[in-house]
């Protein structure tokens, strides 16, 4: 029976996705993410065994990537391993898989390696700390007790080098399949060909992006922004702004033609659920959004960002009259 992997192109879902095709030598890997899943999902052929990692439900599309899961699972079984928040409206009943694994602050590679554990190498579980320390999902039971079987330091080194190359890599998916292909062998990303060499250039990048922001951040209260970041990553533009601002909110944008890329991150100790927030947002004016509670992203048409980042200033007015 054929095995598909639908997996994020990110270090947890790339982690998540070598440690099932280690249980699964065979499988097929694609990459997708909450926008393109339905799609993705209708194109997989009935009685095709489907495992879904790291996708969240966008609510958007929740409709027709929960019609493409029921007529798959009629087939064959739909594994579906997430930790991203579910829609306001959806229950963990509601998902339409035959098998469902959800766990809000857990990373997708960790509730995959229990789920997997007795069928896999022991030494996988460091595939599990990889994607963990990459998705800053470090405080649970698990990373606590894994760790100690290992030197902390080696095994941050390995999760950052994977960590900035696969940002590096960005849509390059044969080379992403080919590192899931390397972790689920058990190789270390230090020893992937490509991986040292393209973390340092990310890591370069980065300094850059940081001068960038610490010269055009506009600070608005307690809300720092980033309009239109020439390249790089949006999450640590949204992340240096607020750090650089000295805010509790960092937003950062890029436009790509008719459509507006945003990022939005929060202090540690804020108390504002920007997943909620975003989605609430986009349901209501247009575009798709969501993520985690202190890290969350969304995508809008470019002709109403205006609409968005005044409905964004006025969810967040508590934090920013702080400011």
């Amino acid at each position: 029976m054929p095995v598909k992997i639908l997996a994020h192109g990110d270090a947890d879902g790339i982690c998540s996705a070598a440690l099932v095709r280690a249980r699964f030598p065979n499988a097929e890997v694609w990459f997708t993410r909450p926008v393109t899943l339905a799609k993705d999902l209708e194109e997989i052929e009935l009685g095709t065994t489907t495992i879904i990692l790291d996708i969240a439900i966008s609510e958007g599309h929740k409709d027709e990537i929960f019609q493409y899961m029921r007529e798959l699972a009629q087939h064959d079984e739909v594994l579906y391993i997430d930790h991203h928040p579910l829609p306001p409206d959806v229950l963990r009943e509601d998902v339409p898989a035959t098998q469902f694994v959800h766990m809000i602050g857990e990373s997708t590679s960790e509730l995959t390696y229990k789920l997997f554990r007795e069928a896999l190498p022991p030494e996988l579980d460091r595939v599990a700390l990889w994607g963990a320390i990459a998705d800053y999902a470090t405080e649970t039971d698990f990373v606590r007790e894994e760790l100690n079987k290992y030197d902390r330091r080696t095994i941050y080194m390995e999760a950052g080098l994977l960590s900035q190359a696969l940002g590096e890599a960005g849509g390059e998916y044969h080379y992403k399949r080919e590192v899931v292909i390397k972790l689920s062998r058990g190789i270390p990303p230090s020893e992937v060909p490509g991986i040292v060499e393209r973390a340092i250039k990310s890591t370069r990048r980065e300094w850059e992006i940081w001068r960038y922001v610490r010269e055009h951040v506009i600070r608005e209260g307690n809300l720092a922004i980033i309009y239109d970041l020439p390249s790089g990553s949006l999450s640590k533009g949204a992340l240096y702004a607020l750090g650089t601002a000295g805010t509790d909110v960092g937003l950062c944008t890029r436009r790509k033609g008719d459509e507006v890329d945003i990022s939005v991150r929060r202090r540690g100790d804020v108390r504002l659920d920007l997943n909620t927030i975003l989605r609430r947002i986009t349901s209501r004016i247009g575009g798709s959004g969501g993520g985690h509670e202190g890290a969350a992203g969304a995508t809008v048409p470019a002709d109403i960002f205006d609409d968005f980042l005044n409905s964004f200033k006025r969810e967040i007015s508590p934090i920013i009259r702080r400011g």
